[in-house]
């Protein structure tokens, strides 16, 4: 039996014979026993993948995987409750300076740490749909520590996931607002793409030839935003399992030439802090400069471009689209400054300082 197993079984044994449980961080005990929980209204509802999950609400103490879910949380119910989160969340100090003393329970949402998780008697774990969840749910259930799905970088299920969100912390009022805050957007992104002829997208990850697939949200992104992206028809069955998932595909670079792309995209880096001009520099003529590139249209027309996940992931992806869109089509979107909206999402709801330059064109360095 694994170490993680045998720890997990003496801590429920600890439980039913009354033994008090310690705060910890990661692995180290502290000095103070967790309050009691106090009871809440039992509450019932369906998850991210049609999982019944019952918790008492409102919920004081949570324990999210994902920065996505972290965020949402943050704009609908403040951090108050959260008191674990993954490493791979934790380590942007700048964007989580309230997060600096929660405990660190997993790197991330595909490695939990199930003994730091226990020890903190959370009220409900939160994992996205791509997350350990399964593996979660079989260890967590028999020591009464409800999961629940929520997948807050889903483009498409943003209101109903803000709504949940609203209704486990009994702040519908804050959910309302930011349900405003995407529709907005996502209703002047779908009455202005009326009509358009679509755009043909090649989206490329931080590795060279690793695209992104139909299920993954940012397929999502280029097509809400009115592109098409060039690898929709590509599933991830039989000998395709070996070149990746629908989060990350790789693609030989004949296959991105022979679909010529209108546009290509370059997702990178995954940070708070806005990229320097010179890395946006390199990344860009960098893939101009690709053996056999020279006649994709997308680089014959200086339609190419760098964004930053952070941008790009605004509000479960809606400013990514938005940006897509202006790149895309900008005679329909001239009055619309993705930037500006993104700052709104930064210091309206995330609570943090705004930055810029966020995104870079190919066309910017080839003046």
């Amino acid at each position: 039996m694994k170490r993680a197993q045998i720890g997990l079984l003496l801590m429920a044994l600890a439980v039913a014979l009354g033994a008090a449980l310690f705060w910890v961080r990661g692995s180290q005990p502290a000095a103070n026993p967790l309050p009691a929980a106090q009871s809440g209204h039992a509450f019932t509802f369906k998850d991210d993948v049609g999982r019944a999950v019952t918790v008492d609400r409102p919920l004081r103490r949570v324990v999210i995987f994902n920065r996505y879910d972290v965020e949402f949380v943050r704009a609908i119910a403040g951090t108050g409750p959260i008191v674990g989160v993954d490493g791979g969340t934790a380590r942007e100090k700048a964007y989580w300076p309230e997060l600096a003393n929660v405990a660190i329970v997993g790197q991330g949402q595909a490695t939990p740490n199930y003994d730091a998780i226990a020890a903190l008697r959370p009220d409900l774990v939160i994992l996205p749909r791509n997350g350990s969840w399964q593996e979660a749910e079989r260890v967590l259930t028999p020591l009464h520590i409800p999961v629940a799905i929520i997948t807050a970088w889903d483009v498409l299920k943003h209101e109903e996931n803000a709504t949940l969100i609203g209704q486990l912390f009994d702040k519908p009022q804050e959910a309302a607002e930011l349900n405003a805050f995407y529709r907005h957007w996502a209703n002047l992104l779908e009455q202005r793409l009326k009509g358009v002829k679509h755009k043909r997208v090649y989206m490329e990850e931080v590795a060279d030839y690793r695209t992104l697939l139909p299920g993954s949200g940012w397929h999502d992104m280029i097509e809400t935003g009115g592109g098409i992206n060039v690898f929709r028809d590509v599933s991830v069955a039989g000998d395709n399992q070996a070149r990746g998932s629908v989060q990350g595909f790789t693609v030989d670079p004949e296959e991105v030439i022979a679909r010529a792309p209108d546009v290509i995209l370059k997702l990178q880096p995954g940070q708070y802090a806005p990229h320097p001009r010179a890395f946006s520099r390199a990344v860009l003529t960098g893939i101009a400069d690709r053996p056999g590139f020279a006649n994709v249209p997308a680089i014959r027309n200086g339609q190419v471009y760098h964004m930053s996940y952070y941008l790009a992931g605004g509000c479960s992806k809606i400013i990514g689209a938005l940006q897509v869109a202006k790149w895309l089509y900008p005679e329909r979107f001239a009055d619309v400054d993705p930037e500006a909206v993104m700052a709104e999402w930064l210091t309206r709801f995330q609570h943090v300082p705004a930055a810029h330059g966020y995104t870079a064109t190919l066309r910017e360095f080839r003046r």
